[in-house]
């Protein structure tokens, strides 16, 4: 259906000029220039009259390939058009709308004759942010054959959602030792040296076999104390996603938050391909559980997560440690941040305390151009504590940071 149709810019140029030789030609008694100039005022006139009679009917499908695309990259979108309609005989101008994130959509041109026709067009879509976005509407300007009149119509079809995921770096291999524990336990404590003393135990919990009881190691520790069941090495680790808008400096794609977000996932991948049970944690709780989930499905649970995660507005990371039963089963902790507070570093060294060798990537303020005295108090607060910390600048790929927190890890 045609909307805002009005003569072009040629067009009202035109018909200016033949209402000014009517005028002309009237006041000096010229009628042959009387004639030429309602001939010229008539022809935008008659433009008009094409655009609505032969207005064209488009429908189209909009596919996006690859389904998932990740930040940088480049994906390719195809419009399959069809006018259903034989009369119309109008060039089209078309511009697939997308968000300026995806670089603002496509536009181009369409020239067909009369009669029904199909074509397909195919453009390339920049993706320079995460998330989900809605490609479209389809909207269209027809012109008449002597560009003296445009009418902008609808196109029938529906829109198509991108998904663009964080980017994905390839990391060196995560050393085996740092995902401790069986179907979840944290590191056992080895009680004694040699014989009946010599088995992995911890405190007893509410709900445990009764039957699973050290009764000599419950007598030596003065509570009771059960046998760990052994188990196949099972890696599992937490990694916390720091998401809070406080917390993060730089804005949009280029912020700390997104390489963050690019670090979580991949580090996700990573693991993931070690075969680790990952829980990630961000903004007030959890913000991914793999579970007993490997593969690529796991692979796809990170990329589908990440997509989603938003700045936070929780100022404090005791947000984070809410749902206290999905985060307490985890074999080692990686946390993922920017700049942190001495609140910040009080709350991970009390969760650090559950973990063996506790990892940190963290921003450098300086490099990133922000004061934070009360920062580097923070970290040297961590690397006290056991803490393995690195700090990584706006020039750091995430590679290059992952590297050299494992080599801090490796010497501590």
């Amino acid at each position: 259906m045609l909307r805002g149709t009005r003569p072009s810019v040629r067009g009202a140029l035109l018909f200016l000029t033949g209402a000014l030789i009517v005028g002309a030609a009237s006041l000096l008694g010229e009628p042959d220039l009387v004639v030429l100039g309602l001939f010229l005022a008539l022809l935008p006139c008659l433009g008009l009259l094409l655009v609505v009679v032969l207005r064209p009917r488009i429908e189209y499908q909009r596919t996006s390939s690859p389904a998932v695309v990740t930040v940088g990259e480049a994906a390719e979108v195809v419009l399959r058009l069809a006018n259903v309609r034989p009369m119309a005989a109008t060039a089209l101008e078309m511009h697939d709308k997308a968000p300026a994130a995806l670089g603002g959509g496509g536009r181009f041109m369409v020239a067909r004759g009369f009669g029904t026709w199909t074509q397909a067009v195919r453009y390339q879509l920049s993706t320079g942010q995460r998330g989900r976005f809605l490609i479209g509407p389809l909207e269209a300007r027809a012109r008449d054959p002597l560009g003296l009149a445009v009418g902008s119509f609808k196109v029938r079809g529906e829109d198509t959602l991108v998904r663009v995921a964080p980017k994905v770096w390839a990391l060196a291999d995560v050393p085996r030792g740092i995902g401790l524990g069986a179907a979840g336990e944290a590191a056992p404590q080895r009680t004694g040296q040699t014989g009946q003393d010599d088995v992995l135990v911890r405190e007893h919990r509410h709900g445990d076999d009764m039957r699973r009881v050290h009764w000599r190691m419950s007598a030596k520790q003065g509570e009771l104390m059960v046998r760990l069941e052994e188990h196949p090495w099972d890696p599992s680790a937490l990694v916390i996603v720091d998401t809070r808008a406080s917390a993060h400096v730089g804005t949009g794609a280029k912020s700390s938050l997104e390489w963050v977000v690019s670090a979580a996932a991949s580090l996700g991948f990573r693991l993931a391909d070690d075969r680790y049970r990952i829980v990630m944690a961000g903004g007030s709780g959890t913000i991914l559980e793999t579970g007993t989930v490997r593969g690529p499905a796991q692979r796809q649970a990170i990329l589908d997560a990440l997509t989603d995660v938003a700045a936070s507005a929780e100022p404090d990371l005791d947000a984070i440690f809410g749902e206290s039963e999905s985060l307490d089963a985890t074999g080692t902790v990686v946390f993922l941040g920017s700049t942190l507070t001495a609140r910040d570093a009080g709350t991970l060294v009390a969760t650090g305390q559950r973990f063996a060798k506790p990892s940190a990537l963290v921003a450098d303020p300086v490099a990133w151009g922000v004061e934070a005295v009360e920062h580097r108090d923070a970290v040297r607060l961590l690397e006290a504590s056991g803490w393995a910390v690195e700090q990584y600048t706006p020039a750091d790929t995430v590679p290059d940071a992952w590297s050299r927190l494992t080599i801090r890890r490796a010497a501590r």
